[in-house]
Formats: structure tokens, C-alpha cells, sequence
């Protein structure tokens, strides 16, 4: 029984479908060439025409001038003219014969049902020069909008904060509005717009003013650091008031604004690993570099967080509580490719690193640091081998390259040729020692230099003078070690690096100190006839002598390793001038 019901449901189904389908294509094919009904384009009724004949109506509604949109704002009025508009009637009455008959055949009939009962308004097609209606809307919005103004802190000269209360204002919905034009240009509609214009309350009590001022007062001396991989970025004073808030917090669309800038910086692709070798020496080196960016969202919170902990912080005797570190959020992208994965020499990571500077050196002494840089840049040392600066170096003469600069010889700073080379030397002393290299052989200037102590305690060097003075030290690592130089001559900066794999070796520098220091001599005249009378000429500079020394300390898993002390003995230095007779 229940078969058969099934079976009479099934076929009165069909049948109906059937019908409603039969029904849809005489629907179709009476419109055959026309338009289906229901379709209008503004006030135009475009059924039951072909495609020639919309055309001819669509073109009788075009209006014969420009067209005017009136722009109302309360009892103020305003236009638009839409010049350079033209409207396209034939593309407009394709698109209506179109309507029920551009999709596959189900859409088309769904398309055709739903006109049955409801008409389609589309629109009129048309070209225009949009930015000449958004100039004349930008011009009519600053007429009529009036930005609200925040209550802001601020510190005046004498360092007294004072307060600028909010003003309330009026924001206009630029898109609304030129969504209503380009609306009432394509359905022929130039009835008056009215501007959607919202009220911005912006005004702060009394006394939230008087309590955000007091907050002020207590910030303006204080600084939060902002802690990222590879640097930090300092608040205080007025970059650390323009966060706080009227309500008692701290305002979370400066910081977030603030975070923004910062990625600019602070966001870098992953890098991968570059590793030629070739001769025994590498000829392109790039460390893998993880790539990183800054995690904005949870940043944001930790920044508010620590910020509110910091200005409610109870100060506890020995504790500065003027300065907070805020450690930002970073997300990291490894490399494709490491430096482990493209060599067989060990070459994995940054053991350790020197650095210095030599600013006011004369142009041939910065040549001379810059070579002797690119010589040394790419030396491998194996495991065991003890490395030579001299020997990696070679020849230091004019023969080589090198430019005359001031070099002390016989007890005298003198022009030579090389000038400059103990900046280099120095400079890998300092990543040696980082690295935690048993050193096996140093020595230090004969008087004190200043372009060893623009960057560093006093003692931290080392000289070198082919062939007897030299700066060695031993790679006691398990691998072969990589030397790479960085040299910025704009800058007068220098930096060596050293790679290798790491045995897990701390090594410590402490204790830097100075003692016995002693005038300089009084300065030495020498008359000269290479000089006209009465000039003066300075060829040597006065420094102070002074003994100092500092502590070398390498551990590795509380086992100490190498433990040494490096001592300076600088002699006090004569100033000397030639004096013309």
C-alpha cells in the first residue's frame, strides 16, 4: 500500500515539474528578441522591447546638460556637477536583454521565476571622470566637517606638563556619500542628497583632566624600552604621555599606531645561508638569518599590561623604578637553507665578534683599514692551526696596495706605509677574546691610541709590526673557523667576526682598570728650514701614560678553560712640532 502511494507521489511530482518546466520555455520563447518584463532602468520601462528600441528610450532619458546633484546639509546647500559623464544606452540595453539569459539554464530559470513577481531597476552604464566628483566632495566634506580635537598632555619648556582638553566634532561618511551620487547618476535620479554626518563626543570631565595630569607628572621622568630582537626603542618624556589615556589606562590605538612604525624597522624576510669556498679560502659567505616580524596584537597587550604595572609599580629601596624593559612579541620564520646544510667544514654559527671605530682618521689611513679588512675577510683556520695576523695579511707596502699613514717607529709617529693596519689587529684581538681563543701571542701600543678607546675600555688592544710583532691565537675549537670582516668607511666603522660550531665556551671580560697615569712631557720643538720662518707644524701628539689591565675568563660547563690577565704599559708621549727658521 505504502509502495503504491510512493510510486502516484513520485509521478504527480514529476508531472508537475514537468508542467513548470514547459511552461518557463513558452515563457522564454514568447519573449524571443525581447526584453523579459519587469526590467527598468530608473523610471524606464524597458519589457517587452528588443534591443534597438530600449536603446532609443534609454537615449530620450538622458538628460541634455550636465547633470546637478544638490547636496543638502541641514539649511546649507551645496552641488556637484557631474561633468564628463556620458552614458552608454546600447551597453545598458544588452545588459537588460541579458537579464534571465546570461547563466547556465537553471539560473536563468530562477532568474525569470523571480521576475514574475518582482521587478529588476538596474543601472544605467555610464563613464565618468571620478576624480573630479571626489575633488568637489572633499572640498564640500572640509565645509561642512570639523575634526574633533582629543585632550592631549604635553611638556613645556621648564618641564611642567600641562593639559589641552578635547573639543567635540563632526565626521562626514565620504563613502556613503559618493555612494549616493554614483547611485542617483546610474538610476537618473538628481534628487537631493542629504550628508550623513556623525557628532564625535570627545569631551574628558574635570576630573579625569585633573587625575590624567597628575599621571602625567608622575611618567614625565620615567622611560619604557621596548626590547626587540637586535634593538630597542626608547619612550619617555612626551613619547611615553602621548599613550597614556583620559580614562585611567593607556590608549590603545597609539599604541598600536606606534607598533606600526616600528615594523617598518623591525620586520625582516628570512634570509638563507651562502657558502662558497674555493681555494682554501671562502669567497661569499651569508649567515642564515631568521626572518622576523612583529607580532602587533599580542605586542599591543603586553605593552598596556607592563605599562599599567610600571606607572602602579611600589618602589622598593635599590630598585630603579624610573626605567622598565618591555620585551615585544615576535614571531620567526626559519630559513630554507642553514649554513650547516651547504658545508662539511663546521661552519654553523657566530662564536664571537669584535668591533671598533677610527673616527678622525685621515683618508689614507681608512684605506688602509678597509684592505687590510678585504684581505682577511674569508679566512678559514682549521682545527689546531694557529692563526697569524701578519702571515694572513702578507706584505704591508706600497707594493701591495697600502697608502702612508702614521705608524710609531723608533720611538715617533711617522708617516709609513700601513698605517692603520693595528685597527684591524685590534679588532680581531677583541673577536678572538669574545670567541674565547687561547691567544698565544699579543702586544700592546707603545702609548695610548685614541681610536682604540672611542668604543672600549683602555687595554683592549693589540699592534702588529711584520715580521717581529705579531697577534696569534690558537683554534682550539671542533671545527674549522670562519673570519669575516665589515668595514663602513662613512661610518669609520670596522667589525671581524668569527664562525665556527660552538663547544658551548662562555668567555668573559671584567675588571677593566687603569692606574699610574702621568702627564705627557712638555712638547719638543725642532727648527727646520723645510718650513718658512716663524711657521709651526705639529708631526706628534701628546698622550698621557698609564698602566692598565683587565681579566680574560673562558668557561664551558663550569670547567675553566683559559683564565689570564692582559696587561698595557703606555709610555707618556711627547708632543712634537717643527718650527720653521
Amino acid at each position: 500500500m505504502i509502495s503504491k502511494i510512493y510510486k502516484q507521489s513520485t509521478v504527480i511530482f514529476l508531472g508537475v515539474l514537468t508542467g513548470l518546466i514547459g511552461i518557463m520555455w513558452l515563457y522564454g520563447f514568447s519573449y524571443t528578441q525581447k526584453i523579459y518584463p519587469f526590467v527598468f532602468v530608473g523610471q524606464n520601462n524597458l519589457s517587452n522591447l528588443r534591443i534597438d528600441e530600449a536603446k532609443k528610450v534609454l537615449e530620450q532619458s538622458i538628460p541634455r546638460e550636465i547633470p546637478i546633484l544638490e547636496i543638502g546639509f541641514g539649511n546649507q546647500g551645496f552641488v556637484v556637477e557631474a561633468s564628463e559623464l556620458e552614458y552608454n544606452p546600447q551597453l545598458t540595453a544588452e545588459r537588460a536583454y541579458l537579464l534571465g539569459r546570461d547563466k547556465d539554464f537553471i539560473n536563468n530559470l530562477k532568474s525569470r521565476w523571480k521576475l514574475w513577481f518582482d521587478k529588476e531597476n538596474l543601472n544605467f552604464l555610464y563613464e565618468l571622470n571620478e576624480k573630479l566628483i571626489e575633488e568637489q566632495v572633499d572640498l564640500l566634506i572640509s565645509q561642512i566637517a570639523t575634526p574633533p580635537i582629543y585632550s592631549s598632555l604635553f611638556i613645556t619648556q621648564d618641564n611642567q606638563v600641562m593639559i589641552v582638553p578635547g573639543k567635540s566634532g563632526r565626521v562626514v561618511d565620504r563613502e556613503k556619500l559618493l555612494g549616493d551620487i554614483y547611485s542617483g547618476l546610474s538610476s537618473l535620479n538628481f534628487s537631493k542628497i542629504e550628508v550623513f554626518v556623525e557628532l564625535v563626543e570627545v569631551q574628558v570631565s574635570p576630573n579625569n583632566l585633573a587625575l590624567t595630569q597628575k599621571r602625567g607628572e608622575l611618567l614625565k621622568n620615567k622611560t619604557v624600552i621596548l626590547d626587540y630582537d637586535g634593538g630597542r626603542k626608547h619612550l619617555s618624556d612626551q613619547g611615553l604621555l602621548d599613550l597614556v589615556d583620559f580614562k585611567g589606562g593607556f590608549n590603545k590605538d597609539k599604541v598600536g599606531e606606534l607598533l606600526v612604525l616600528m615594523s617598518e624597522e623591525v620586520n625582516r624576510e628570512p634570509q638563507n645561508a651562502v657558502f662558497r669556498f674555493k681555494n682554501g679560502r671562502v669567497i661569499e659567505f651569508k649567515p642564515a638569518i631568521d626572518g622576523l616580524k612583529l607580532n602587533e596584537e599580542e605586542s599591543q597587550s603586553e605593552i598596556i599590561n607592563k605599562l599599567f604595572e610600571f606607572e602602579n609599580l611600589e618602589c622598593e629601596t635599590g630598585v630603579d623604578c624610573n626605567k622598565t624593559i618591555i620585551k615585544l612579541v615576535m614571531d620567526i620564520t626559519k630559513p630554507e637553507v642553514s649554513i650547516e646544510e651547504i658545508n662539511d667544514l663546521g661552519i654553523r654559527e657566530l662564536l664571537g665578534k669584535g668591533e671598533s671605530t677610527f673616527h678622525g682618521s685621515i683618508p689614507s689611513r681608512e684605506h688602509n683599514v678597509a684592505l687590510t679588512a678585504y684581505k682577511l675577510n674569508g679566512v678559514l683556520v682549521k682545527p689546531g692551526e694557529i692563526f697569524s695576523f701578519n702571515s694572513s695579511v702578507g706584505d704591508i707596502s706600497m707594493a701591495t696596495g697600502y697608502q702612508s699613514a702614521y705608524i710609531i717607529k723608533d720611538g715617533r709617529t711617522v708617516l709609513g706605509d700601513g698605517g692603520g693596519v693595528c685597527q684591524d689587529s685590534t679588532t680581531m684581538f677583541r673577536a678572538a677574546l669574545d670567541a674565547g681563543l687561547p691567544i698565544i701571542e699579543r702586544h700592546p701600543h707603545a702609548y695610548r691610541v685614541s681610536y682604540y678607546e672611542q668604543d672600549s675600555p683602555v687595554g683592549i688592544d693589540a699592534t702588529i709590526y711584520s715580521p717581529s710583532t705579531d697577534l696569534k691565537f690558537m683554534n682550539d675549537s671542533p671545527a674549522h673557523i670562519l673570519i669575516q670582516a665589515t668595514v663602513n668607511i662613512s661610518t669609520n666603522y670596522l667589525k671581524f667576526e668569527i664562525y665556527g660550531t660552538s663547544d658551548g665556551r662562555v668567555a668573559i671580560i671584567s675588571n677593566a682598570r687603569l692606574w699610574d697615569q702621568t702627564p705627557p712631557p712638555e712638547p719638543l720643538y725642532e727648527d727646520t728650514p723645510s718650513l718658512a720662518p716663524g711657521m709651526v707644524k705639529q708631526i706628534d701628539w701628546a698622550a698621557w701614560g698609564a698602566k692598565a689591565a683587565f681579566d680574560w675568563k673562558v668557561v664551558r660547563n663550569g670547567e675553566v678553560l683559559q683564565e689570564k690577565t692582559f696587561y698595557s704599559s703606555y709610555r707618556p708621549w711627547q708632543a712634537v712640532y717643527l718650527r720653521g727658521v
